[in-house]
């Protein structure tokens, strides 16, 4: 394989993590021996790891060398995660499309109650300084932090009711908020598909500045026309496959 450049050397260590000939979890070969197999340069192994590690197929360990992450990415179809019959066995939308993926789904929630970030609050329409409900959810597939998903409620709608617990019922939040008397009707959503990571999500997802992010506000609405939910999700872009929504393009007689 010898005179290979290091876009060809990627095409072919990118194959061979596709389908299985590096398993996920495994460590590569080392630099050196990639050098020899292909006949070229460390450095050239170097260049061609690169385009790997921001696809998010490999990352460096200290102490073990290239790591294989690559895993099935999630698919958020919104015509499926808020539609009842196909949440129920699951907590959650997220959940169920992790399971669709043949993946274990989990989620670390932390409740409490501050004050929301600027842009949460214009879209949430509260007044500045006004203390919110905020569950802060770390959402995992099998053990892989896949997303950030922060959701912030009215302090009238949520303070002392069970939005405060830590645990939901089977259905998730909407199943809540719908015996609250809040039923989430529709929602507005704001996806912004590729933005450099801040430090804090390229310390907690363990990416590098060079691996985008996506960032989605999700505004959610009563049977009154009320926002009674703002959730603010963040997660690699190399985890996420596809966002899918059904449009309304003629309204129905």
């Amino acid at each position: 394989m010898g005179g290979l450049s290091a876009k060809d050397i990627a095409a072919v260590l990118r194959s061979r993590i596709l389908d299985g000939s590096y398993p996920r979890r495994s460590v590569l070969p080392s630099r050196r021996a990639l050098s020899e197999e292909f006949g070229t340069s460390e450095t050239t192994i170097t260049w061609a790891l690169r385009p790997l590690r921001r696809e998010g197929l490999v990352s460096p360990e200290q102490g073990r060398g290239t790591i294989v992450t690559h895993m099935p990415r999630i698919t958020r179809d919104a015509r499926d995660r808020y539609n009842e019959s196909k949440r129920a066995d699951d907590r959650g939308g997220f959940a169920a499309e992790v399971r669709r993926q043949s993946m274990t789904p989990r989620s670390e929630t932390v409740v409490r109650r501050e004050v929301p970030p600027a842009r949460v609050a214009e879209l949430l329409g509260t007044e500045p300084e006004q203390e919110v409900l905020v569950r802060y959810r770390e959402m995992y597939a099998d053990d892989v932090l896949m997303q950030i998903a922060p959701s912030y409620i009215p302090g009238d709608i949520a303070f002392g009711t069970q939005l405060e617990d830590h645990t939901q019922p089977q259905g998730g939040m909407l199943t809540t908020m719908r015996e609250l008397g809040h039923e989430e009707v529709y929602a507005d959503e704001y996806l912004t598909l590729a933005r450099v990571p801040d430090q804090d999500e390229i310390d907690r997802f363990g990416i590098s500045e060079d691996q985008p992010v996506f960032e989605l506000f999700h505004q959610a609405y009563d049977n009154a026309g009320r926002v009674v939910e703002v959730s603010w999700h963040r997660g690699p872009c190399s985890r996420w496959a596809e966002f899918i929504y059904r449009v309304r393009i003629k309204e129905q007689d």
